[in-house]
């Protein structure tokens, strides 16, 4: 028994990991951003490392009651800054810079198709709830038959898909494999 050969066992009481935020890149950044902050009751801001080439950098932060009163833009390297999405133009790309920090350089992705990126959120909103923002923002939207989610296409080219997930005891969710 035991642990593997080679793995190091956690810290008694350590607490379990928890993703504070990521990053996926589009061709329009801020319609992402802007789309998933109405979906998610959250907000978006242009802000990020790209923020002042044009605003060519956005964020959606999950939560509506993040956004300053004043509308400055939150300061992403707080440590205690949590629950956003960095959403980066397709015409750059994320390097590691010389000194082995994370940069990035204008790049030219006109001839690549790129890669599919897609995220999971729980969401406060009901199956009907869902479709209806949806709707209202002409997003390209269906549930999966087999699992209490929605596929929300944020984006096509490149693919930004966002899994949206009801309460589950919502009235008209669907039962896991109903």
């Amino acid at each position: 028994g035991g642990a593997a050969r080679g793995a190091v066992a956690a810290a008694p009481g350590r607490r379990r990991a928890c993703l504070n935020h990521s990053s996926v890149y589009a061709s329009n950044p801020e319609k992402v951003a802007k789309d998933l902050a109405f979906l998610v009751g959250g907000h978006a801001e242009a802000n990020g490392p790209l923020r002042n080439e044009g605003a060519k950098s956005w964020v959606c932060f999950f939560n509506e009651e993040d956004a300053r009163p004043d509308g400055t833009p939150i300061y992403l390297l707080d440590p205690t800054v949590t629950d956003f999405l960095e959403v980066y133009p397709k015409s750059y790309r994320l390097i590691m810079g010389e000194d082995g920090r994370a940069n990035f350089e204008a790049y030219d992705a006109r001839a690549e198709k790129g890669v599919g990126v897609h995220f999971n959120l729980s969401v406060n909103s009901s199956r009907s709830e869902l479709e209806a923002l949806c709707k209202d923002r002409d997003l390209r939207c269906a549930w999966r038959e087999y699992l209490p989610l929605l596929d929300v296409w944020l984006e096509e080219d490149p693919a930004v898909l966002v899994e949206l997930v009801p309460p589950l005891e919502a009235a008209d969710s669907p039962a896991i494999g109903a």
